[in-house]
């Protein structure tokens, strides 16, 4: 049987290279997380989450996507900022 390993939030971002990044609410997603897999599910895409940064005691993710207009729909819908894959 051959096992994948797990694919890192490096990877995922080479792969899936349309960003984005959005501040975690300090009370976390709760119930907005429920809607960010729906969104994915009705699309037929598998949520990838990317790097994860801390600035100014707050917590960022990105989300990764294959397909520009995908990000575009999913900042629209979530918020955040639609960005390129990036180096930091």
């Amino acid at each position: 049987m051959l096992c994948k390993r797990p694919i890192s939030p490096e990877e995922t971002e080479r792969e899936f290279p349309h960003v984005v990044e959005m501040l975690v609410p300090e009370e976390g997603f709760a119930s907005k997380l429920i809607a960010i897999r729906q969104f994915h599910t009705l699309r037929g895409i598998e949520a990838r989450p990317g790097r994860r940064r801390r600035e100014s005691g707050r917590d960022y993710i990105r989300w990764c996507f294959a397909d520009p207009g995908v990000a575009a729909e999913f900042a629209d819908e979530f918020g955040g900022t639609i960005g390129e894959q990036h180096s930091s």
